[in-house]
This record gives C-alpha cells, structure tokens and sequence, in this order.
C-alpha cells in the first residue's frame, strides 16, 4: 500500500504553520495520516507540534505526528511535501526593495522585477538541495509549494528535478474582494470607506470577509501566470450565467481611490488583473519609475515590515497559549487556508474535484502561451494528480506581458545554474521595471552584493 504521510516543510513559519496545520487536522478524509513537521528553528517546531497533538486530541484526527529539525529525517516515503520556506525573509526583502529604490526603481519586491530575482535565488538556493532529497527519499512524493517567488520556484523545481509539482497561492480570493467590492450595491454592502487594500489589522479583517462573500455569489475564470492573472469570466454561482459584462460596467463606476493600477489596466486591456495593485505592479513598467511618481500616482502599498513582524509575534504567541490550552482552537476550523487540504484529499480519494487556480507546466491549457511554462489555471485533482483546464487564449496585449515574465524566469533559471552575471545583466535589460541598461547592470551587481552569502553561484 502507499504511505499516507504528510510531510509539512516549515511548519513553524508565521501564518503559514498555522493555517496548513489547521487545514489538515481539520479535513475528515486526511483524518488517521501520518504527519511529519519540520522547521530549523526548535522552538517553534516544538510550539506547532504541541498545538498539533491538542489538534489531534480535540478533534479527533488520529494522526501520527512527529517533528523533526532536518528534512531528510521526515521524507522517507512521503506521499505529499508541503513547503513554504524562506532565508531570513523579511529583512532581506526590505534590503532587495531599498536596494531597487535607490536606483530609481520603485518596487514591491517580492516577486516580480529585480527584486524577485534576489528573493527567488535565495529561496532556490535553500529549496533545491531539499528537493533532491524528495527525488531520492520520496519520488513518488507530490510537492505542494507555497514558496514565493512561486513561479521562479516551481520553474526552478520543473526545470532542474524530477519532483512531481503543483504551486498553490490563495491569490484569486483578491479577485474575489474585487468582485464583492464593485456588486457591492446588488449584495447590499456599503462600499467600505476606504475600499482598496492596506496592510492593516481592521481593512485585512473586511479584505478577508468580503473574500467569503465574493466566494458564495460568484464563481471567477481566470488564468496567467501567478500574481498575475486575468479575469476570463465570472458566472452567477447560482444560475450558472455569466455576468462578467456587469461586472465590467459595475468596476467602471468605482471610486478612483480603490486599486488605481488594476482599474487603469481594466480599463486599457479589457480585462480584470486578480491579484492587487501590489502584485500587478511587479510585473509592469507603469509604477516603477521614482523619477516620475508613478508610484505615488497609483498608491501603491509597499509592504509594511512593521505591521508584519508585529502580526508575527502575535500569531507566535497565539501558538504558544493555544498549545498550552490557554486559548480556543475552535476558530481554525474556519481559518483561511491555501487549500492544500482539499488537493490531497482530492488526489488520496480520486474526488475529480475542481480547483479555480492551480501553478503547473502549460499543456496547451493557455494555447498562446509556451509549452511548459508555469501557468496558473483552473484545474482538476484526481488520483493521478493535479490536470489543468483548458481556457485558450489570452487576449494577445495580456499574453505578451506574460510572455516577457516567462522569458525573465527562464533567463533566471540559466543563470542560476551557470552563475552567469551576463544572463542577469540581460534579464535586467528585458525586465519592464528597469529603464535604463546602466542601471540594469549596477542594480544587478547591488543585488548580488548584497545577498552574496546567499548566492555564491555569482561570486
């Protein structure tokens, strides 16, 4: 018989952790797997895995449930890796978007642009040695990858190993807050009075509800690449209709003050961008230029490491009072997730069940996209994994944008494997964030130099 065991790399992380554990523990059909935690920071792990056990016991998921410090102590005959890991990852994204502002660059820096590039080689440099260990202790093994740069990693995974690979990213809930945001008459809402996005506590709480909404009246097609992709279609969830053409004329009636960059887009391409101003704005040029104040013009919200770090420690403590019984677990059963839980309950059970968005190798399911590149889709999980669904084509002007992001990360995977300071020098160059080839150069060399303990492939 096949092993049912789970491994779940980085499993102290901050939000993360908490939300892949709890979606595990609390799906009936995982109910009695093997479960296996790791993370390289003791303390945490140890906090996950006594909150894990108080899981276990309440909700009566008669799991197995080991922790471990190494990864290769858990994958032996894994039949799903989930991994969301990263190198000191705050700090060295604020470096990266300090280091691309200096130059001119404004940029949100954590996928797309030069600052993706340092973030993904530094997470490709942790990840891969790991996923040999997958190929040699779990071939058979589904890898479940949360890791940004999601589409830099799952090309790097694709390309450079034999491991078997979906990319899973809850981005199309913000299609969905966009969706609740312009109906918001038809669903009898207020339009919040400030209805774009900000890293803050109160608007994450609206953001979040009007994901739920969204999700129960509507049901969106969309495709491209990852944090970057396009409203296709929206049906009534209901009656089965598409709307998409209200949907439309409801999104031109909005204040200009909510997400300025995706309504300018709307309204050039046609089309609805999924994933926030924030996302969008890393793979175009039309904010990323300092001199100009496109940034500010747009609005644009960098992240804000604060806010973050103090969500963190408030998360981290929850973990703690919760593992010791001090506090309820009861509101993770309701607790957002990236919908991993359903994907391996899917495969496990042959449930030929519907995903709106899955990260795997293009086979024809965007037909004016290249073969083989990561795209995001709608999909289908069964047994033998993860299948997408066929959309055809992107509207061309849309298609092109995604073409030039796919070129960069295929300019990056070589680079990576050759240490090639040219090819990054050139990925620079075609980037649309960099406007000025001296600039490619010089931004290129900051980057490496600042993350030279993390890259010595460039060294």
């Amino acid at each position: 018989m096949r092993s049912n065991k789970v491994v779940v790399l980085g499993a102290g992380s901050m939000e993360f952790g908490l939300t892949s554990l709890a979606g595990i523990m609390r799906t009936e059909g995982l109910h009695g797997l093997e479960l296996s935690l790791v993370d390289i920071d003791a303390d945490k792990l140890q906090s996950i895995k006594n909150l894990a056990d108080r899981m276990n016991r309440e909700w009566d998921a008669e799991m197995k449930i080991t922790s471990t410090v190494w990864a290769k102590d858990a994958l032996g005959d894994a039949r799903f890796v989930l991994m969301c890991v990263a190198i000191d990852r705050e700090d060295a994204w604020k470096n990266d978007l300090e280091i691309c502002w200096k130059h001119g660059v404004t940029a949100f820096a954590e996928n797309g642009g030069p600052g993706g590039f340092a973030h993904a080689v530094r997470n490709m440099q942790l990840a891969l040695p790991i996923m040999k260990e997958v190929e040699e202790l779990a071939p058979d093994a589904w890898l479940l990858n949360f890791t940004n740069p999601l589409t830099k990693l799952c090309t790097a995974i694709e390309k450079l190993t034999r491991v078997k690979t979906v990319g899973i990213c809850h981005g199309i809930g913000i299609g969905y807050f966009i969706l609740t945001t312009a109906m918001h008459k038809e669903l009898g809402i207020q339009l919040h009075p400030e209805p774009g996005f900000k890293w803050r506590d109160d608007v994450i709480e609206f953001f979040e509800e009007y994901q739920v909404i969204g999700k129960e009246h509507f049901e969106i097609v969309a495709a491209g690449i990852n944090h970057f992709t396009w409203v296709l279609d929206v049906y009534d969830r209901h009656t089965h209709e598409s709307i998409y053409p209200l949907i439309k004329q409801r999104m031109a009636e909005l204040p200009d003050n909510f997400e300025p960059l995706t309504q300018e887009m709307f309204r050039m391409f046609g089309h609805i961008p999924v994933q926030s101003d924030t996302h969008i704005s890393e793979y175009v040029p039309y904010s990323s230029d300092i001199h100009e104040g496109t940034w500010e013009r747009y609005d644009i919200q960098p992240y804000d490491f604060a806010w973050s770090k103090a969500r963190r420690e408030k998360y981290l403590e929850y973990i703690r009072r919760a593992a010791e019984g001090l506090e309820s677990i009861e509101p993770l059963k309701n607790e957002m997730s990236e919908r991993h839980e359903f994907i391996m309950d899917a495969i496990l059970h042959n449930k030929h069940a519907y995903e709106e968005a899955v990260n795997i190798p293009n086979n024809g399911y965007i037909s004016n996209l290249p073969d083989g590149a990561i795209v995001e889709v709608p999909g289908m999980v069964e047994a033998e994994g993860v299948k997408g669904i066929h959309v055809g084509r992107l509207p061309e002007p849309i298609a092109e944008l995604c073409r030039r992001q796919i070129t960069v990360n295929d300019l990056l995977i070589e680079a990576f494997t050759t240490g090639s300071r040219d090819l990054v020098y050139q990925m620079f160059a075609i980037d649309p964030m960099v406007h000025d080839l001296h600039i490619a150069r010089r931004l290129a060399d900051d980057l490496i130099e600042a993350n030279k303990d993390y890259l010595p492939a460039f060294l």
